[in-house]
């Protein structure tokens, strides 16, 4: 049973007896009334979309592309006209997949993400009207699939990465009003958007200020827009006539000629906005009802100049990363991700006897170097001098991690990412004198020698809530449970992210106030103000931890309880 949704519909008496005396937009309206209207796509459904991850590396960009017509007029069993393609029919499906979608994610998702929805595109036979309100009539329903579709894509990705929209013909049509349906904000993220063999007009620039021509091979947050004749004669209106192009093959908008596959030349016609070809017939296209492929070469477009395009999707993506990423660009050029890291902080990050390092903390951190394509060098740091690190000229690392608790008095001068572990202060003791500690009260008597860390929040907060008990400084984080162990201090101030860890291998070891910390918070990344990009970056990649369940996976291997249900 084919799956459709009829509009409300009621024959009346003088729909049949519509006569030229009769308005022409109420007998339109009546017409409409009479067809079917596939059920619309659910974009939650894996079915509805089309894609490929090329992306191993993590450097390119997201790709959203909008397929061509491949439809005509059909029929419904109960002999209803559709005008638009059904995304439930496999067939409808698999022609927008096997015969454009998966050839053009062939040459586009190599080293990018691609994406490219089914929706409801209108049949041949509305191009096949040349009449531009015919047209933009029955696209209305189509285009706002595609805004759906793209408002879905855009919740779900990660959109510190560079994104790419194109189309071809009726998908280039689409393009064109997805860039006016967007926001300022996805405007931003947009290293350029593809208008394959449809038009651009003035008309649309003035109406949207996201529509913005190409005038090279680097500029970002523009528009490509080109269209193939043999001669200017053959512009079709409603599909060519446009108000910009450029030349796929040597990016200029000036009638400067280029070359293509040693035979072919292209160049662009100024007066008409169209790129002119010779030495290439375009005979594999036949001739479609008198309106493609009869002295234009529409049906070509994505394919001939196909390394023009994957070479300029990543151009384009590269520089929007050094206009919008500097800190990631530098971090990529270079090879590396530096990380400042304590190495004292057991399980987050300790460093072994061999100069290696291991921990959540590190294992996080690796992670983020992996999504940015580049290896890791870890850089020794300290509690005492953390601040400073981070902060100092010229850099020595580019964020922190390990233990560190996100607060407002960091966020005032410095960065901090989201958490990835939920933290609260707690004590390490003897396990012989658990019982003795149930509460901040009975550690702070001035017989109960308190030990902490020099620089770091375990210290600020003996200062602040310990205003009776010895409070000993000891260097050496990791020093510091032995010495309680051994009797050279009764308590250690920790918190409940490092307390398991000595109890699990110090059988002399207890945290009795593990379940009840004395505060609440969470542990983040941290970095240096102006390193924005990099802090999206990170942001992204914890949520995408949490979203796939790796996250959830560290804190099991690690014996820490995860907090982000």
């Amino acid at each position: 049973m084919l799956k459709y949704i009829a509009y409300t519909f009621v024959f009346l008496a003088s729909f049949a007896s519509c006569t030229a005396k009769d308005d022409n937009a109420a007998c339109q309206y009546q017409y409409e009334q009479a067809t079917f209207i596939p059920q619309a796509p659910d974009y939650n459904d894996a079915a509805m979309w089309v894609t490929a991850d090329g992306d191993t590396n993590d450097t390119g960009a997201d790709i959203f592309y909008v397929v061509s017509t491949w439809e005509e007029d059909w029929t419904t069993e109960s002999g209803r006209i559709c005008h638009y393609a059904d995304v439930w029919n496999p067939e409808h499906r698999g022609r927008m997949a096997d015969l454009e979608i998966n050839k053009v994610a062939a040459y586009m998702s190599p080293g990018n993400r691609f994406f490219a929805p089914f929706y409801r595109h209108t049949t041949m036979e509305a191009w096949l009207t040349q009449n531009e309100d015919t047209i933009r009539n029955r696209t209305r329903l189509s285009v706002g699939d595609v805004c759906a579709a793209f408002d879905h894509f855009q919740a779900h990705r990660d959109t510190s990465r560079p994104l790419i929209i194109a189309g071809f013909s009726q998908g280039g049509l689409v393009v064109v009003e997805l860039l006016k349906h967007i926001d300022d904000e996805t405007y931003n993220q947009l290293a350029a958007a593809y208008v394959l063999g449809y038009k651009v007009t003035n008309a649309d620039m003035a109406q949207c200020s996201h529509i913005r021509p190409a005038e090279g091979e680097t500029d970002t947050g523009v528009t490509i827009c080109y269209n193939t004749v043999k001669d200017v004669k053959y512009v079709i209106p409603v599909i060519s006539a446009s108000d910009i192009c450029i030349n796929p093959v040597n990016w200029r908008t000036d009638a400067t000629p280029a070359t293509l596959h040693d035979t072919i030349t292209v160049t662009v016609a100024p007066s008409h906005h169209v790129l002119v070809v010779s030495g290439y017939s375009g005979s594999e296209y036949a001739p479609y009802k008198g309106l493609l492929n009869v002295g234009d070469i529409h049906s070509c477009e994505p394919w001939l100049y196909s390394e023009c395009l994957a070479k300029n999707i990543k151009v384009r993506a590269k520089e929007w990363r050094k206009l919008h990423q500097p800190t990631i660009t530098r971090i990529q050029e270079r090879g590396t991700l530096q990380v400042g890291t304590t190495g004292d902080y057991r399980p987050l990050s300790f460093r072994k006897d061999d100069g290696t390092y291991w921990g959540f903390g590190i294992e996080v951190a690796g992670e983020i170097a992996r999504r940015l394509g580049v290896g890791i060098q870890f850089v020794p740091t300290s509690w005492p001098t953390l601040t400073a690190d981070v902060q100092t000229e010229p850099q020595t690392f580019d964020l922190a991690i390990g233990g560190i608790t996100i607060t407002d008095a960091r966020r005032e001068t410095m960065l901090m990412s989201e958490g990835y572990l939920a933290n609260g202060k707690t004590i390490l003791c003897r396990a012989s004198e658990a019982d003795r500690y149930q509460s901040l009260a009975d550690i702070d008597k001035p017989e109960v020698r308190v030990m902490v860390n020099p620089g770091g929040l375990n210290e600020k907060f003996a200062n602040e809530n310990l205003t009776h008990a010895t409070i000993i400084v000891h260097p050496q984080n990791e020093e510091i449970p032995s010495l309680v162990a051994e009797g050279k201090a009764d308590v250690m101030i920790t918190e409940i992210t490092e307390a398991p860890y000595y109890v699990q291998t110090d059988a002399r070891l207890a945290a009795p106030l593990q379940n009840k910390p004395f505060t609440h918070g969470e542990i983040g990344v941290l970095m240096r103000k102006g390193q924005d990009d990099l802090l999206q970056m990170v942001n992204a990649t914890i949520r995408q931890m949490k979203a796939d369940g790796s996250l959830r996976q560290l804190h099991e291997k690690y014996g820490l309880v995860y907090a982000y249900e």
